[in-house]
């Protein structure tokens, strides 16, 4: 039998009730009126990411930290807030971008409109169902809403509410490809007057909903992918499912956390033969679909059939992308990404610790530098432990990963800079050498003055001499069991 992704997610009552939970927090008024306030723009600014942590994420850790749950329990639903952070922020971004809607001028509580599945994840088709009936938006964006989200029993209903100029404007558009364009043809019958959309490139469609269903693939629609899909003929989806999955997987812009959600549809309507050729021509991009909400529980259930699939120069496109993905997202899934580590190939994880990215840095340094940040000790020990001590030698010895215990030390992280000391296992031979090139980067870096004496740098010569003087202790216990044990 053919090998199949699984592309359904089947959460238990726990994690559902664990996401309805951290739904709920995120949606006291507080916190609402934080993000409100947030601009779409600007995330990725360390200032920014710095505002939101403080103004929203410190305040929904501080919220679980008071349900007196389980320690397991409070780390499991701190794992769930940020990805639904994110998703709000998603949300936002498109309904800005796309309607103006601004929702900090949509007078009821947007939170009383959200709708949210038992996955975490905002139904889109319902909150815009239920952004129409309130009746807080003008005529014209809610209108565009039933179109975009394909809501046809409200469509004619709002086009009549339309004044008479508005309605001239979006039937006589004759170039345009969005739906509020198209649907005022389709609920009257006049499929022929957008025929024009057919004749756009050389893909031999055959009809509109044909053409409406690439266009919505290509604009990351999943809603209205959906709606369409369901009207092709059987020789319409043969013809379209395959070409816009393909062309979805092949966009430079996949690794933005853009089109996962409409390319996993696409995933669970195709025959496995199809999910083959799918993985076998994109598995870097048919492997990021599943690292987001909410498919990133079947992630690891995933994995093992895509890595038989991507070839070892693959791997440089993986780490470089979940490595930006990690960076710029603000955040990461430190039990997925370990476990992912631990099931890769060896010559994997040794691509992670030897090759250099496009940045000229070890992709370990942009891995490191994530965990320092977030204070992630547990992957700290999974990279180191899965190094041979030539590979641990050479990491820590790395002028980029020296530029980063330097400025973790300076950020006050001095803890976390010795989880990496201890768990790099250095000889004395290798600890002395690390000494030398610590002193050496401080002298080319530090230009105030080269103190050793600096408690903030002393400790690490410290911490070096103290392993020293424990491996020595430890080889003389060993020789002294030895001569008790075996006297002469």
């Amino acid at each position: 039998m053919e090998k199949q992704l699984k592309c359904f997610l089947l959460l238990s009552l726990k994690e559902m009730a664990l996401r309805r939970v951290a739904v709920l927090l995120w949606s006291d008024s507080d916190i609402s009126g934080s993000i409100l306030k947030f601009p779409i723009h600007g995330y990725y600014n360390n200032e920014m990411k710095k505002l939101l942590r403080e103004t929203t994420l410190d305040k929904v850790v501080d919220k679980v930290s008071k349900l007196d749950l389980p320690k397991s329990l409070t780390k499991q639903m701190i794992d769930i807030f940020h990805p639904i952070g994110v998703e709000i922020r998603r949300w936002k971004e498109i309904h800005q971008d796309i309607f103006s809607i601004l929702l900090e001028d949509i007078n009821l509580p947007v939170w009383v409109k959200l709708c949210w599945t038992t996955a975490g994840t905002i139904d889109d088709k319902k909150t815009a169902e239920a952004l129409i009936r309130c009746g807080v938006l003008d005529v014209q964006k809610r209108y565009e809403l039933a179109c975009v989200y394909c809501l046809e029993d409200y469509i004619p209903l709002l086009w009549e509410e339309l004044p008479g100029e508005m309605r001239d404007h979006y039937q006589n558009e004759n170039d345009s490809s969005d739906l509020f364009f198209c649907w005022p043809h389709v609920f009257k019958g006049e499929l022929s007057k957008l025929d024009y959309l057919l004749r756009i490139d050389d893909r031999k469609l055959t009809s509109f909903n044909q053409w409406a269903f690439e266009q919505s693939v290509e604009d990351n629609n999943k809603i209205a992918a959906e709606y369409f899909f369901l009207k092709l003929t059987h020789e319409e989806r043969e013809a379209s499912l395959m070409r816009s999955a393909h062309a979805a997987l092949a966009n430079h812009d996949f690794d933005e956390e853009s089109f996962p959600g409409v390319v996993c549809y696409l995933l669970s309507v195709m025959t496995p033969e199809q999910q083959m050729e799918a993985i076998k021509a994109h598995p870097v991009h048919v492997l990021l679909c599943f690292w987001d909400l909410p498919l990133r529980d079947v992630f690891l259930e995933n994995v093992g059939l895509i890595w038989t699939f991507l070839p070892p120069s693959g791997y440089n496109d993986v780490l470089g992308k979940m490595a930006n993905r990690f960076e710029f997202s603000g955040h990461y899934f430190p039990k997925l990404f370990q476990q992912f580590f631990l099931k890769s190939p060896l010559d994997f994880k040794k691509c992670f610790y030897v090759e250099e990215s496009p940045f000229g840095n070890l992709y370990a340094y942009h891995f490191l530098h994530v965990f320092l940040k977030s204070e992630d000790s547990e992957s700290i020990e999974v990279i180191f432990r899965n190094l041979d001590a030539a590979d641990r030698v050479k990491l820590v010895l790395d002028s980029d990963v020296l530029q980063l215990f330097y400025s973790g030390i300076l950020r006050e992280k001095w803890h976390m800079v010795e989880v990496c000391l201890r768990e790099a296992t250095l000889s004395k031979e290798d600890r002395e050498r690390l000494k030398e090139a610590f002193l050496g980067f401080l002298k080319s870096n530090d230009t105030r003055e080269i103190e050793l004496e600096n408690p903030k740098w002393k400790r690490v010569f410290e911490f070096l001499d103290e392993t020293d003087a424990s491996a020595d202790e430890e080889k003389k216990d060993q020789k002294r069991k030895l001569e008790n044990c075996c006297p002469e």
